[in-house]
């Protein structure tokens, strides 16, 4: 492959605009299907972690099969092969990747300037890579890794940092452009994000596209924040922020090769933001896609907000020590001796970034063990539970997936032989649906107490006060979830569907 086949576009088609893909927005799409030219899927959502087996993730097919199935174009937007770290990307995921970018069509695939793990763990989140000539390097190495790993142009993404800007890294324009710029791939501006860090005191939205390559943004997204904490967060959570839509019509007249505009929400926030809401985005993105490449020729207004920082690299940490000092707080270990995990350890979008990966990986529990979770809440308290998940995190890092965020926590939470009525029995049950809607397999569950009605309590918000008496009962699951119930010989009951 040439080097300019990347950023040479012209065979790049015009998708238009469109939307992240996700089973929430597909009423959406079948009900206003004319605001929707080009749907973005972000595979590694739809896949399951299968331990211990060659393939180490299964894709969900019969997701890929209903997107096919709609007619608009696709694009893949990979979100678990970041090319902004020393980690390269798992070759297990690319040959997915490639399966899906094959399936769909897409003319190219996007993932993030950002990384998401060290060579030890899982930091559980994307997190800014280190600024420098030697960042820059190990960045050109993933994109390239990742472009002869799925076959298609890549374009990086513009990620979002919450930390306060450092002497010794290059500014975020900067950075960006040397990479794009150096691994020869396309931009995904993701206009939200460098919106998030103008208002979190980084560098300017002028500033930063003065630093980039504008001629090689392919791809634009934009979404929804909230403040949290005294930052601006890219939230995904619904209505495009006025000032940035005003900002992004000047922004958009100014890209010569734009060829997708897509407005991101979290499938959580569809229902929170309404139909309404999320058509009047579509609306205002073919407003914005009506104006690209009409005003090329005319620079945009650098204004500086700053004074310029001088950048030393002389001695400064390397991207592997960086790292490692930036995962290691933010997944809540103790800071190191060292001078940088001293200094990182101070800042305050450090502590912002660990809280918002306490509460992701809190919400990856009560998704899967929703009734044990709910039972050790009535029982113990907020604070107790708080206490024991932070204590099983000081030992596990975060995982990919919430069935393997979820089996650690049980595994830890069985240690523990806490004297809580049912919690044993009811860990048993959810550890073993969640293992067997992983792999598929069946499994037998036993309990000595009739189930529904603990179960029943809990769903209302309550701790089952009754009398149970002894019986001797199994559950089969499948990987669709339980099956049946079969009672023991001396209960008088027989076996029937459970539901």
């Amino acid at each position: 492959m040439s080097l300019s086949y990347q950023h040479d576009n012209s065979h790049l088609p015009e998708l238009g605009v469109g939307i992240t893909f996700a089973s929430e927005v597909e009423p959406l799409l079948e009900a206003r299907p004319e605001l929707f030219d080009v749907l973005e899927f972000e595979p590694q959502t739809s896949w399951v972690e299968v331990p211990g087996e060659s393939a180490a993730y299964r894709p969900d097919e019969r997701t890929l099969a209903r997107l096919v199935d709609y007619p608009m174009r696709k694009l893949v937007h990979s979100v678990g092969t970041p090319v902004g770290g020393t980690v390269r990307p798992d070759p297990g995921q690319l040959a997915l990747l490639r399966a899906a970018i094959e399936k769909l069509q897409s003319p190219w695939a996007s993932d993030h300037l950002s990384f998401n793990s060290t060579p030890e763990f899982r930091t559980g989140f994307f997190l800014p890579p280190r600024q420098t000539p030697e960042g820059v390097a190990v960045a050109c190495t993933s994109v390239r890794d990742l472009q002869m790993g799925l076959g298609v142009p890549i374009a990086v993404e513009t990620g979002v940092n919450y930390l306060r800007r450092r002497s010794d890294e290059m500014p975020d324009g900067q950075f960006v452009g040397s990479v794009v710029r150096n691994a020869d791939c396309g931009l995904l501006l993701d206009l939200h994000n460098i919106f998030a860090n103008a208002l979190n005191g980084r560098q300017t939205v002028a500033e930063f596209l003065a630093e980039i390559p504008l001629e090689r943004v392919w791809e634009i997204h934009l979404a929804g924040g909230m403040e949290l904490d005294g930052f601006w967060i890219d939230a995904h959570s619904g209505a495009i922020p006025d000032p940035l839509f005003e900002a992004s019509r000047i922004i958009v007249s100014r890209l010569p090769n734009l060829k997708a505009i897509i407005f991101e929400i979290f499938p959580s926030f569809v229902e929170t933001a309404g139909a309404a809401v999320i058509y009047a985005q579509m609306e205002r993105l073919h407003e914005l896609w009506s104006l690209r490449g009409t005003a090329v020729d005319e620079p945009l207004p650098v204004r500086s907000s700053r004074t310029a920082m001088p950048v030393s690299f002389d001695e400064g940490p390397s991207p592997a020590m960086w790292e490692r000092a930036l995962g290691n707080l933010v997944i809540g270990r103790t800071p190191g001796a060292e001078t940088l995990s001293r200094e990182l350890a101070g800042d305050q979008g450090v502590l912002l970034v660990a809280a918002m990966i306490r509460e992701f990986r809190a919400s990856m529990l009560v998704r899967v063990l929703p009734m044990s979770m709910r039972l050790l809440l009535l029982t113990l308290g907020t604070d107790a539970v708080r206490a024991l998940m932070g204590e099983c995190w000081a030992q596990v890092p975060p995982q990919g997936y919430a069935s393997a965020e979820a089996e650690a926590f049980a595994g830890y939470l069985a240690a523990q032989r806490l004297e809580i009525p049912y919690l044993n029995q009811v860990l048993a049950f959810e550890r073993a649906n969640a293992a067997s809607l992983v792999d598929g397999k069946q499994r037998v569950v036993r309990f000595d107490f009739d189930p529904v009605p603990v179960f029943e309590a809990l769903a209302g918000g309550e701790l089952f006060a009754g009398e149970q008496e002894r019986i001797d009962l199994e559950i089969m699951l499948t990987g669709n979830g339980p099956e049946s119930v079969t009672f023991g010989p001396n209960s008088g009951y027989h076996k029937f569907p459970f539901h």
